[in-house]
This record gives C-alpha cells, structure tokens and sequence, in this order.
C-alpha cells in the first residue's frame, strides 16, 4: 500500500490538489486496514522506519516529496502531535489533522 501511494514517481510530480487526494485515499485504505485489526505497534513502526531509510535517498533528487513523505509518515508512526490516526475516527482525524472533511465519494476542503 506504501508502495502504491507514496511512491516517489507519484508524489514528486503531482500537484498539491492531487497530493491531497492521495492523502485521503491512502488514509482511507490505512482505516480499513485498522477497522481489521492492524495497529500500531513496534513491528509497524520498524517497518515504517525501514521504508523511510530505503526512500530517503531520493530526498535529494526532489525536496517536495521530502516534505511530503516527512508529513505522512510521522502520521502512521504516531511520531507526531495528536490527533493520532490510530486511535481517532477516520472523518475526525482528515478534519483535525489535515483541514479535510471526507465523504465516501467526495473531497471538501
């Protein structure tokens, strides 16, 4: 899933309206996989730190998916300020976190 939304070639070239739909759809998929028990816990936070040190090294290559990935991925470890994805409502956490009030077919901002 990682590999999917936040890879390099995808998140260095789109715009930030796109960027903000990627956000949604890949908080979305990480809920559903919460909603069936994925948590976080040491084993997902080493996984996240290891993804991390493999995708760094195209920081330099392009500093707008540095910032990028440096704000989603401190999300999913819980490395961050509350509201924390794993343990607040999906719509809640978009709102709070991220200034995005979702729907199931549609994007507000």
């Amino acid at each position: 899933m990682i590999d999917t939304y936040l890879n390099f070639e995808s998140l260095s070239t789109i715009d930030d309206e796109q960027y903000k739909e990627v956000v949604i759809e890949f908080f979305k998929k990480l809920d559903q996989l919460k909603n069936k028990g994925l948590h976080n816990d040491n084993e997902l936070t080493r996984f996240i730190s290891e993804k991390y040190s493999r995708i760094s090294e195209k920081f330099e290559e392009n500093p707008i998916y540095e910032e990028r990935i440096q704000t989603i991925f401190p999300e999913i470890s819980e490395h961050c300020s509350p509201p924390y994805f794993w343990d607040t409502p999906l719509n809640d956490y978009m709102k709070n976190k991220w200034g995005l009030i979702i729907n199931d077919t549609d994007l507000q901002l």
